[in-house]
C-alpha cells in the first residue's frame, strides 16, 4: 500500500474549489494551529540578559562623534 503526501500545490488546487467562506474558515484554521505551534515552542525572552551585549564594540569608538557623524548623515 502507497502512502500519497499532500504537496502545497495539492492543498491549493483542493483550496479553490471551496466556498469562500470555507475559504475563510480554513485560512482561520491554519493560522490558529500554526499560532499554537509557534508559541508552544518559543521560550521566553529575558531582556536583563542581554545587557552589556556588544559593549566590546563601542570600547574603541568615540561615542560622541558616531553620533556626529550619524546626525549629519542624515542631512544629506
Amino acid at each position: 500500500m502507497t502512502i500519497h503526501t499532500a504537496t502545497l500545490k495539492d492543498a491549493m488546487r483542493i483550496s479553490e474549489q471551496l466556498s469562500p467562506a470555507d475559504q475563510l474558515r480554513l485560512i482561520h484554521w491554519l493560522s490558529v494551529r500554526l499560532r499554537d505551534q509557534v508559541t508552544a515552542s518559543e521560550k521566553p525572552v529575558d531582556l536583563l540578559a542581554s545587557a552589556g551585549l556588544g559593549a566590546e564594540i563601542w570600547q574603541q569608538i568615540d561615542v560622541e562623534a558616531y553620533i556626529r557623524q550619524e546626525r549629519a548623515s542624515w542631512e544629506d
